[in-house]
């Protein structure tokens, strides 16, 4: 019993770890470019706020935009997430 499992580790121990450690640095660098993508697009969609009026930002508080712009931004997120994982081939399909 140990002969054959010790033959598959010595043939296939290479091959996995190298099929292991490519996703692992494609699933690195594609999370490193989303999300500098998106904090900058946060911060530019913040920084935008800042001009409006503080009597209608006050208003739009009062109507939940704050809490529908994170329930929007955190669903884009995800959406552009998998999609690269499934692109690249990081994620089965």
């Amino acid at each position: 019993m140990l002969v054959p499992l010790g033959a598959f580790f010595e043939s296939s121990i290479g091959a996995i770890v190298k099929r292991a450690l490519t996703a692992v640095g494609i699933g690195t660098i594609s999370y490193a470019i989303i999300t500098t993508a998106f904090t900058s697009a946060l911060f530019y969609a913040q920084s935008s706020f800042d001009n409006v009026a503080v009597d209608a930002l006050q208003i739009a508080n009062l109507a939940g935009i704050g809490e529908a712009a994170g329930i929007l931004t955190a669903a884009m997120f995800f959406k552009i997430a998998f999609a690269a994982g499934t692109k690249l081939g990081v994620l089965p399909k």
